[in-house]
């Protein structure tokens, strides 16, 4: 069952809704022909996928959910996408650039100041070339980068972390002759040298370096080398597969290498390892059921290091799904005792890909982020395990994201908001790529584009990325515009002007006329910038969508967005990113 939101916002006003398109009904979900997608009258650009809400509940925290959606060339689904599920408003699109292949995007601080940060480039056989980006929250680049020393676009998918010192934390792959005798392979063989940086951002200078092949012997690896493998430079053995890296306060990284098993401790001083945790060399007493398999995105939890996160891809001899775990570790000790295990309620394996981010790490009570990587599932998770969010975005091995997170945002774009009028449906569309901080939107109205004297026709209270006016009952000139509006009445931005066919350039500094004013919202949403518990909660939904159309002459478009009234899904596979004994898995 696909759904829309409605929004009653009083006698006085029109009835106003969301076109965002959300499913609660997996039979249909699965039974549309293409990746399910949302599109959108005010602006036709780009549709991002759909979602099917599986469960949810209350208890939700705040921060909007970020996934770099990567999908197979058939299935429209190829950007960062930036998304809104709140008390009151579930599934909504927040933000999609125009930005193919992004891995590892997420929210940052960069100089202190809020950032996106992501990879993109060509995808690999389980690792990639390309560079990475930051963005403002004008979602303008303010920085583009390469690695150190290995030429350009040498940069790979697994890692883009921005240290406490504004450095960047980076990961290369490169081909390199290699005995592999010890491993039964051929003594002049090939091998995939897995190493990472630390660069400064601004100059590409080289702060740190760290390769694998200097610490870590090739026969710690789980990963078959069978004979046509590591026989020459285009086919090297993926012997350590590096996919996680983290710098801690004491200036040493924890190091995630899926196919040893294993989690390292590697000193900041000389690059010498000081444990292992986990693997066939594990310094580290692991109770049973902490153990894990091709693990990713390994993370402290606080300070002291006594609590580790990590997804457990799977599976062991006794796991056959994918999990979050949340460790207890006794550098003392050397103990490893599982905490809490995380998943959604299909225990879904995820071959490859995937994280666990503790929301608010500095609360103990703190929820849970699930990302299940190659699946295009994410789940939020109470700090004892139990389910709360439980969502699916696309079409099983046709999309997916590397890394799922919920995180604060404040969106500040530079384009016009987006504009539709429907003269004959009599209804007006209203929407902005990336602004977050709108409240409400107010029609006008004015017989000349660029009137110096607009009257203001009706308000609405946002209801999601699109929001639908009823002017059936209004009074309408021969242009119409629309203004968005911030909680304290202010005008965040104004569209261009429509006369229902096309769209004109407009002054923002009129006077208005009419004594319209802004409603306040019925709930506060809980996707900006707070950091306490919000209250989860469903939409108002309704059985029967609106019929699925394109955006008309008179939309326009500032940007990457869509308009959700259901997509169809069709029998296309993603090319699975695994080579049995040679690559490993993303």
């Amino acid at each position: 069952m696909h759904t829309s939101t409605l929004v009653w916002l009083s006698a006085a006003l029109p009835l106003a809704f969301s076109q965002d398109s959300v499913s609660y009904d997996m039979q249909d979900y699965s039974a549309q022909s293409e990746s399910p997608s949302q599109s959108y009258m005010s602006n036709a650009n780009v549709s991002p996928p759909e979602m099917l809400v599986n469960k949810n509940g209350s208890g939700l925290m705040d921060g909007y959910i970020f996934i770099g959606v990567d999908g197979s060339p058939d299935s429209g689904q190829d950007w960062p996408t930036i998304f809104e599920f709140s008390d009151d408003i579930v599934g909504s699109l927040i933000w999609t650039g125009n930005y193919s292949k992004p891995f590892d995007f997420k929210a940052s601080t960069y100089k202190g100041n809020p950032v996106l940060t992501f990879w993109s480039g060509e995808l690999l056989d389980g690792y990639g070339r390309g560079s990475f980006y930051i963005l403002d929250q004008s979602y303008t680049e303010i920085a583009h980068f390469q690695v150190a020393n290995f030429g350009d676009n040498m940069g790979d998918i697994h890692e883009f972390e921005i240290t406490a010192d504004d450095t960047a934390l980076v990961a290369i792959y490169t081909a390199i002759p290699y005995d592999l005798s010890p491993s039964g392979g051929p003594e002049d063989g090939w091998l995939f040298e897995c190493t990472f940086q630390e660069l400064n951002i601004e100059t590409g200078e080289l702060v740190f370096q760290w390769n694998s092949t200097t610490h870590v012997g090739i026969e710690e690896s789980y990963n078959p080398l069978p004979s046509d493998v590591g026989t020459s430079e285009d086919a090297p053995w993926d012997y350590f597969h590096i996919n996680s890296i983290e710098k801690d306060t004491n200036g040493d990284y924890l190091v995630s290498a899926r196919v040893m098993d294993c989690v390292y401790k590697i000193s900041g001083d000389d690059g010498s390892i000081i444990w292992r945790l986990n693997g066939k060399k594990s310094d580290f007493k692991v109770d049973p059921d902490a153990e894990f398999a091709f693990q990713h995105d390994a993370r402290w939890v606080d300070a002291k290091q006594t609590r580790l996160t990590l997804f457990d891809n799977g599976p062991t001899d006794t796991i056959d799904y994918s999990r979050g775990l949340l460790l207890d570790v006794d550098q003392d000790a050397m103990t490893v005792k599982l905490n809490t295990e995380f998943t959604n309620s299909d225990q879904t394996f995820s071959e490859f890909e995937g994280s666990l981010q503790p929301i608010d790490p500095t609360n103990t009570s703190t929820n849970f982020l699930l990302g299940f990587g190659s699946q295009p599932y994410f789940a939020e998770l109470d700090h004892n395990g139990n389910l709360l969010l439980d969502v699916q975005f696309g079409a099983s091995n046709v999309v997916n994201s590397y890394r799922a997170f919920r995180q604060p945002w404040v969106g500040k774009p530079t384009t016009n908001p987006d504009i539709h009028w429907d003269k004959s449906g009599k209804s007006a569309y209203f929407s902005w790529n990336g602004a977050t901080d709108i409240v409400s939107w107010t029609v006008l109205t004015a017989p000349s584009s660029n009137s110096s004297t607009w009257t203001n026709v009706t308000s609405a209270v946002r209801t999601g990325f699109e929001t639908t006016i009823d002017l059936s009952d209004a009074k309408l000139d021969t242009f119409v515009r629309g203004k968005a509006v911030a909680k304290d009445g202010s005008a965040l931005g104004w569209t261009l002007a429509s006369n229902g066919n096309r769209l004109f350039e407009a002054p923002t500094k009129v006077k208005e006329t009419g004594s319209v004013k802004s409603p306040k919202p019925t709930t506060s949403s809980s996707g900006g910038s707070g950091n306490g518990n919000g209250k989860g909660g469903s939409a108002t939904r309704v059985t029967s969508p609106p019929s699925r159309t394109q955006g008309a002459e008179s939309s326009s478009s500032s940007g990457a967005a869509a308009r959700a009234t259901g997509g169809v899904m069709g029998e296309v596979y993603v090319a699975a990113v695994v080579v049995m004994g040679g690559l490993a898995m993303v």
